[in-house]
């Protein structure tokens, strides 16, 4: 939360919001279950079978490509950084491969279109609701 006063110098209200934006909020250990599909736009995610489609054709991704794909969709309205979504997906809290998760974020555009994924610049990712 940002509390700021009209007193405030701007200088100050901008590291306030610097400063909430840079909170690891916890991401926890997601395991792919609940919901039999998920939807964005021409992209559908069977996730009990791991399958993805885009307009009805099956795009074939690797287990890590699948991951991110759905870590995204299942917080589809959130902003993750690189670090959430690998601790969601392996449940470890340091990350020791940023480079996989940029890999896998360039493969899954590769494959499903540049725009389903966003980039937050200077944060994150997030998952497109629309294509």
């Amino acid at each position: 939360m940002i509390i700021v006063t009209f007193s405030d110098p701007e200088e100050q209200v901008v590291e306030k919001i610097k400063a909430v934006l840079a909170e690891d909020h916890e991401i926890e250990y997601i395991q792919i279950a609940g919901e039999e599909e998920l939807n964005f736009g021409d992209v559908e995610i069977q996730t009990k079978q791991r399958k993805v489609f885009l307009r009805g054709k099956e795009v074939e991704l690797t287990a890590r490509e699948f991951d991110v794909l759905y870590t995204l969709a299942y917080y589809h309205d959130q902003v993750l950084t690189t670090r959430q979504i690998y601790k969601a997906i392996t449940g470890e809290d340091i990350i020791s491969d940023y480079h996989g998760i940029e890999s896998s974020v360039y493969a899954i555009r590769k494959k499903l279109g540049h725009d389903i994924i966003q980039n937050i610049r200077g944060y994150g990712y997030q998952l497109k609701k629309e294509k």
